[in-house]
């Protein structure tokens, strides 16, 4: 009879039940890749499959209670090895923890040495971890969790078992905001906003979508105001952020004002579906943009969308982001 598992984790159906599989016949693998964009939930993933490894019950695992559940969610157990969390993977680094996972076993049973943001790794780094990777110690298995493996050593992807991970249907991510109260127009605006992607929509729910609204009414009012107005409130908001931040360089007081162009795009984006009859993303705001679609026309939407797009390019240049944006609201259509 298989083994059950309490891992309260939404999509990834495939994922889990392989891995789940692993521990119920005890084929561990020496060494795992999990690898797909940020926000996924890889890293929640990896916590439930390695203290299920170690778990002591017979009948739900993790169960949460047994002395290893516990240690390992006190953060002392000492078989249980990590490194990238919070520092960088330099070569000092990695030899340090490869030195640490050589040595024997405390628990009797196994080692897991968990290695994060392994897209991060640099050629020596790489190259230290290989021949650990190519001879794992007795009874260790390595687990790499990667964003991407675009710029990894072919030669440490294929010394690993590949587990790749996938953006969630919109079905698991209903389901997983079930457990949330929000409404449902705030819901589908996170669905569409997050992209599948847990980690994503966590960011943009932190504070009940508080800071999410407020910058949508400032960009609402940007578009809905006259030359004067948004002239105005371009002085004022970049009045504050200087303020706020006086030891930053301009391309460091641009980067502040990226998710707002972002969120502008949105917003075109959404008028334009509303001109083409497609369902739009930011469903919280469904009235305003009605509204607003009666300003624009579909060839000034594309070319105002444009326009976003060069003002994001100006902001990887060192030029003054508050002339940026002034440039960009005189030169929308």
């Amino acid at each position: 009879m298989s083994q059950p598992y309490k891992w309260p984790i939404y999509g990834h159906k495939n994922q889990l039940k392989f891995l789940q599989e692993t521990i119920s016949q005890d084929k561990l693998a020496n060494t795992y890749l999990f690898y797909g964009p940020a926000g996924l939930g890889k890293k929640t993933v990896t916590d439930y499959f390695v203290r299920s490894i170690f778990c002591l019950s017979d009948k739900s695992k993790p169960c949460d209670k047994c002395d290893y559940c516990q240690m390992i969610n006190r953060g002392t157990f000492l078989d249980l090895y990590k490194v990238g969390d919070r520092e960088a993977l330099s070569v000092d680094n990695i030899r340090e923890f490869l030195h640490k996972i050589s040595m024997s076993n405390l628990s009797g049973h196994r080692k897991i040495a968990i290695i994060y943001g392994t897209e991060t790794i640099n050629l020596f780094s790489a190259n230290a971890l290989l021949k650990t990777l190519e001879e794992p110690p007795a009874n260790t298995t390595i687990i790499m969790i990667a964003d991407s493996i675009a710029n990894l050593p072919s030669t440490v992807i294929s010394r690993a078992q590949l587990v790749k991970f996938k953006s969630l249907v919109k079905e698991d991510m209903k389901a997983w905001l079930e457990n949330y109260k929000f409404s449902n127009e705030e819901k589908e605006t996170i669905i569409n906003l997050s992209f599948g992607r847990p980690g994503v929509a966590l960011r943009l729910m932190a504070d009940d979508l508080e800071q999410f609204k407020k910058s949508s009414s400032f960009i609402l009012k940007m578009m809905a105001g006259g030359t004067f107005y948004y002239m105005q409130a371009i002085d004022k908001w970049f009045e504050i952020l200087k303020k706020e931040y006086p030891g930053y360089k301009l391309y460091e007081l641009g980067n502040l004002t990226r998710e707002y162009l972002d969120l502008f795009e949105v917003f075109l984006r959404d008028i334009l579906w509303v001109k083409l009859d497609r369902p739009i993303v930011n469903e919280i705001y469904n009235k305003e943009i009605n509204a607003l679609s009666q300003k624009f026309n579909q060839q000034s939407l594309i070319n105002n969308l444009l326009l976003i797009n060069k003002a994001k390019q100006k902001l990887n240049y060192n030029i003054s982001p508050q002339l940026m944006w002034e440039n960009l609201f005189l030169s929308i259509e």
